[in-house]
């Protein structure tokens, strides 16, 4: 079968778009993860590694991708590695790391947009990036972060262990702008797919190179993603 990141004939694999250790912590003792869906006709079943595609890439093009999702998943623990927490008064509000590897995280997210949107898997429907798919692909293909803007990202994590949950991607728009939303086992990423710069108050906390990396706490109970979590669990 052809690779869609080499476009070589070779033998592809079972590769995840987002890493199979961020469904891990879905575990709970020694059950599976499960996936849900209020899709009409479609049931639950099990997912013990996740979301995966064996019709995306061959072993070396997964490969490359390695350091960059192993790094993500290091630093997006339970709680950030190396962060400090941030109040308002007793409220948490968000997270600060102060030092971190800009060219990793951000080539993790720009990866992460290219293989969603260039996998068929049905989780990964809604998300297809146009014209961005090339760009992408030629920044991963030169190990290449870009500027702060470029693909930029915004980071949040939810403040209750319940919004571990991993909802599929999906496409957005802030004040005209599009983005892509996704969900990694209890933090949430924005990422930009779009020229015109990210607008205010998001663009104070785009991923930025020799500025500390800081994350947004989000109430989730207060958030439009909970009453779906409970919609497609009833479901």
């Amino acid at each position: 079968m052809i690779c869609k990141f080499c476009t070589n004939d070779r033998k592809l694999i079972k590769a995840h778009v987002i890493p199979a250790g961020f469904f891990k912590r879905l575990r709970s003792g020694k059950q599976a993860p499960k996936m849900l869906t209020n899709t009409p006709g479609e049931f639950p079943k099990k997912s013990p590694v996740g979301v995966y595609d064996a019709k995306l890439v061959c072993r070396a093009c997964e490969d490359q991708f390695g350091d960059w999702d192993d790094y993500a998943q290091q630093l997006l623990k339970g709680e950030p590695s190396n962060g400090k927490k941030l109040f308002s008064g007793k409220r948490l509000v968000g997270y600060e790391v102060p030092t971190f590897e800009y060219a990793k995280m951000k080539l993790f997210f720009i990866s992460l947009l290219w293989r969603a949107s260039a996998s068929s898997h049905s989780f990964y429907r809604r998300i297809s990036l146009g014209p961005f798919e090339r760009r992408a692909k030629e920044m991963i293909e030169n190990q290449d972060p870009g500027s702060p803007e470029e693909f930029s990202v915004v980071l949040a994590k939810f403040d209750d262990e319940l919004g571990t949950c991993i909802l599929d991607p999906h496409p957005e728009k802030w004040d005209g702008v599009n983005y892509v939303r996704f969900y990694l086992s209890g933090y949430v990423a924005y990422v930009k797919v779009d020229k015109r710069k990210a607008p205010l108050p998001h663009a104070r906390f785009i991923l930025s190179e020799r500025q500390p990396l800081y994350i947004i706490a989000r109430n989730l109970r207060g958030s439009k993603e909970f009453p779906l979590m409970k919609k497609i669990t009833n479901s």
